[in-house]
């Protein structure tokens, strides 16, 4: 009777364990990680650190309010010529269903590292932001209402069965989907995009 006692208080533990970690799951909390490729505007290739970070929940048009949503996207690089110097971008505006901007153009302009995001701000209304590392720090820029459209260079699309390393064949495949709108494949030539 003890060796079956133990082995039923294995078995509860192992049950108790394993809801632990399924419960743990639920939450909606984690990140997802990968390197990917990066064609600046003056074509040489550089690598870039990615991270999504995600939390409980949706907005109000959700089905699954108790899923995941994106909570921030990290973008790191490491200053060229050897610098042990990393550059780290994070979105920090929030639309207001509470989900994060999405970087959508990583370059050099003038020897300094830009980024171009989209963010919503209405039902069917987003506008483009432009941010510029100087000084060891990232400051927002203002766009023009107008200005010259440029295509997308960030990974924006479906994370699933993503790879480590998402090279620039992959991301032209993965962002290309019929799915996704105008606004994410291009920044420009309009600051607001509403429609």
């Amino acid at each position: 009777m003890t060796a079956n006692h133990r082995w039923l208080k294995q078995i509860a533990k192992l049950g108790f364990l394993l809801m632990m970690g399924a419960s743990m799951s639920a939450c909606g909390t984690g990140s997802q990680k990968w390197k990917e490729e990066v064609q600046l505007s003056d074509g040489r290739i550089i690598v870039v650190d990615r991270d999504l970070v995600y939390e409980r929940g949706g907005d109000e048009w959700a089905s699954n309010r108790g899923g995941t949503k994106p909570k921030e996207y990290l973008i790191r690089v490491t200053q060229p010529e050897g610098s042990v110097q990393v550059v780290e971008w994070h979105s920090s505006k929030e639309s207001p269903q509470t989900w994060p901007e999405i970087p959508l153009v990583f370059d050099m302009e003038s020897g300094q590292y830009t980024v171009f995001s989209l963010l919503a701000i209405s039902p069917g209304c987003e506008i483009y932001s432009k941010y510029v590392f100087r000084n060891g720090a990232w400051t927002e820029e203002s766009l023009p209402e107008q200005f010259e459209k440029r295509p997308t260079n960030l990974f924006f699309g479906n994370g699933k069965d993503m790879p480590t390393v998402v090279n620039l064949e992959e991301k032209r495949k993965r962002n290309s989907g019929s799915g996704y709108r105008q606004a994410l494949k291009q920044i420009g030539p309009t600051r607001k995009v509403c429609g």
